[in-house]
């Protein structure tokens, strides 16, 4: 889970093929000037958005969109790989759909059985919730797609509401539902 611009910085420089140093190197930048700027150290500015757009093209992940849609309460779904699914794709789309259901589920057992959800389980559920939502979302244009609807053109009206309640002194972030 990407939470923090500094935690999707690690996860992209994990996703280059040559880590850190090679995240540095291609950005055209020694590795105490890569840390300078991660830091802010030394008087240096914080990475351009260019740059962050540079690392998160370098390293073939989507962790700078992950972050900035978490930061607004929003979640990813890939829609441009839903117009080539076949129904085998589809099939799978829906055994991962149901692979993160299960894994939410056992979590919230976990979570329940002292009766009470700390910080560190309430990101944990936040986080294979999400995770459920994106396939979930992701199966359904599948379908929509495969049947003829196109969904790049916009056709198809999904409405995520996105609430901020407070639970036992806990901000949290929750995501509503699917409109017509």
């Amino acid at each position: 889970m990407v939470d923090t611009i500094n935690s999707a910085i690690s996860q992209m420089c994990k996703g280059h093929q040559y880590g850190r140093l090679g995240m540095a190197a291609d950005l055209g930048m020694s590795i105490d000037q890569f840390h300078n700027h991660l830091y802010r150290k030394c008087g240096s500015r914080f990475f351009t958005l260019e740059e962050l757009q540079q690392m998160e093209d370098l390293s073939g992940t989507y962790c700078l969109a992950e972050y900035f849609a978490r930061r607004r309460g929003l979640t990813l779904v890939d829609i441009a790989s839903v117009e080539m699914l076949d129904k085998v794709d589809l099939f799978d789309l829906e055994m991962r759909s149901n692979a993160a259901a299960g894994q939410l589920a056992i979590a919230k057992q976990e979570a329940a059985a002292d009766g009470v959800i700390d910080k560190t389980e309430l990101k944990k559920l936040t986080g294979l919730f999400h995770q459920k939502v994106r396939h979930q979302m992701h199966g359904f244009l599948g379908f929509l797609a495969l049947y003829g609807a196109s969904v790049s053109e916009h056709n198809v009206d999904i409405f995520m509401a996105n609430r901020r309640v407070e639970v036992a002194g806990m901000q949290v972030q929750g995501i509503g539902g699917l409109g017509e």
